[in-house]
């Protein structure tokens, strides 16, 4: 999130609501993001880490995989 925005997903000045913000996977989301970018970064923020992408899930994602040469398609 943060290589592609510039900015951390969650931020607050309260605990409080960071937290809830990360358990209900509240993040601004910019419109120039890519449909994969952003199908991505949801799939990598999901609230449940069990839910999460293995990095060989994150590699083979097509975000990384619609450019020649990068993830684990050949």
């Amino acid at each position: 999130y943060t290589a592609l925005t510039g900015h951390v997903p969650f931020e607050s000045r309260h605990r409080p609501e960071l937290y809830r913000s990360i358990r209900g996977a509240r993040y601004p989301l910019p419109p120039q993001l890519s449909p994969h970018a952003r199908a991505l970064i949801a799939h990598m923020l999901d609230p449940d880490p069990a839910a999460r992408p293995s990095l060989e899930g994150v590699l083979g994602h097509p975000f990384l995989t619609q450019v020649r040469g990068w993830g684990t398609q050949r």
